[in-house]
């Protein structure tokens, strides 16, 4: 189910679901936000402490709670990612966050949220930067769009068209680390037609290769319609023994032999530009070998 399109003047509601934040972190974002249009109104969780945690897990959902909850908060967005959103996947009252749509807007460590919604109520959500790295010449002004509920697309020139073709589905997934570990769970979405998401940082490729093997055994990229590969960004090698082989290596082993269309390095994750996506929403996705062109209806 699409969000209801937010208004000039509406009200944009902040907490922290992860590792903790500070108001100088905060206040460009901020900014940015109300001089879009926005009203910004931050919970006070948002910046508790509690060792890297923003606050106890209770005191997250509380604040997501109460957010929810009121009629004037249009949209939240969650301040930063890092860890520990995944606990608060069941201590969520997803009956709130049914009764009272409106869209999360994040990534990273957000992806475990923004999975679980779509799943438990059946809104769609917002894969785009946590506040805290909302930049003026990043993806602000596609994110307005999409708020406000204005068409949307996507020309990438000269990208990457790791296998060719055409797919239309929901967007699932995000952060390939944390989205990994939902396998398993009841926050896990459903993969049939559906095009993947998938980006990550700082990450070993043996580990990548480790989690896509994963998903193949699993059958996973066999029901998708499509896959889009966002920023995989500062991989790393550093095992004792070198691991040796290439990004390449590894999408050719594990997702080639689906067939899907898959496109390869967009702006989609921990790269400058990350730009948004819905999670839930039906895209159209075109890879060609001279370009990927993407679709929000």
């Amino acid at each position: 189910m699409a969000f209801s399109p937010l208004s000039p003047g509406d009200t944009i509601g902040v907490f922290s679901p992860s590792s903790y934040v500070t108001q100088d972190q905060l206040a460009p974002g901020v900014t940015l936000l109300e001089q879009a249009g926005f009203r910004v109104f931050v919970h006070p969780q948002t910046f508790a402490r509690h060792h890297q945690s923003a606050g106890t897990s209770a005191e997250k959902v509380v604040a997501l709670h109460a957010l929810y909850k009121d009629p004037q908060i249009r949209a939240v967005f969650a301040a930063g990612g890092g860890n520990r959103a995944l606990h608060l996947l069941d201590q969520i009252d997803y009956d709130i966050i049914r009764t009272h749509s409106k869209p999360l807007i994040g990534f990273s460590d957000v992806t475990s949220l923004l999975n679980a919604f779509w799943v438990k109520t059946g809104q769609e959500q917002i894969h785009a930067p946590v506040l805290k790295l909302l930049k003026s010449d990043s993806a602000l002004p596609h994110l307005t769009a999409l708020l406000t509920g204005k068409p949307l697309s996507y020309h990438f020139d000269g990208r990457t068209a790791f296998h060719p073709g055409t797919a239309k589905g929901p967007v699932i997934g995000g952060n390939l680390s944390v989205f990994h570990h939902l396998i398993g769970t009841d926050f896990m979405p459903d993969t049939t037609d559906a095009i993947l998401l998938l980006e990550d940082i700082n990450e070993e490729l043996s580990h990548l290769d480790r989690a896509l093997g994963h998903l193949r055994l699993l059958g996973v990229f066999e029901r998708l319609s499509g896959v889009i590969i966002g920023g995989l960004t500062d991989l790393k090698d550093t095992g004792t023994k070198p691991f040796g082989f290439s990004l390449r290596d590894i999408l050719r082993e594990h997702l080639a032999p689906s067939g899907i269309p898959v496109a390869l390095g967009l702006p989609f994750g921990h790269d400058p530009l990350n730009e948004p996506l819905p999670i839930g929403r039906t895209i159209e996705l075109e890879v060609t070998k001279t370009g990927v062109k993407i679709l929000v209806t």
